[in-house]
């Protein structure tokens, strides 16, 4: 997991990626991730919320402002995006992380730069083996369901 090389040339660079065992990760090895600082590797938490009050123009607002994050997190070089649901509050609303997930892959792809980064997710949504195997078909590379452990 991580940014990519070119494939069609062997360099170094292509051994310099994360190796997973399984693409679902404990809370403990997601806080490793996020606090990632290692031959210039580095992760960035995007928050997958949005305010209620602004009701459902709220949503594709947020939908916005988290693929603009992300690809801001590739041009300033971090390896590695974290896509969470953890900021909920009486205030603020998640946003099903299958969308956050599939807007932001599909947003790095149209700007041609998803391999330049992995994706994972941080999701009090993904429950079941069946929604953690769609959130990797929808682009991400591991996932935390961090609800699943509390």
């Amino acid at each position: 997991i991580g940014p990519e090389s070119n494939l069609l040339a062997r360099e170094p660079r292509h051994c310099h990626r994360i190796y997973l065992e399984s693409p679902l990760l404990t809370n403990e090895e997601l806080d490793f991730v996020k606090g990632i600082q290692i031959d210039g590797w580095r992760s960035k938490e995007v928050d997958c919320t949005f305010l209620l009050s602004e009701g459902p123009q709220g949503l594709q607002m947020a939908i916005d402002r988290i693929c603009k994050e992300a690809l801001d997190a590739v041009n300033e070089g971090y390896a590695i995006i974290v896509l969470t649901d953890k900021y909920v509050n009486h205030d603020k609303v998640p946003i099903s992380s299958l969308m956050s997930c599939g807007a932001v892959h599909h947003h790095l792809i149209r700007n041609i730069c998803r391999g330049r980064v992995g994706l994972f997710v941080e999701s009090g949504d993904a429950r079941e083996v069946h929604h953690i195997c769609l959130l990797i078909g929808f682009g991400a590379d591991a996932v935390c369901p961090y609800m699943v452990y509390n």
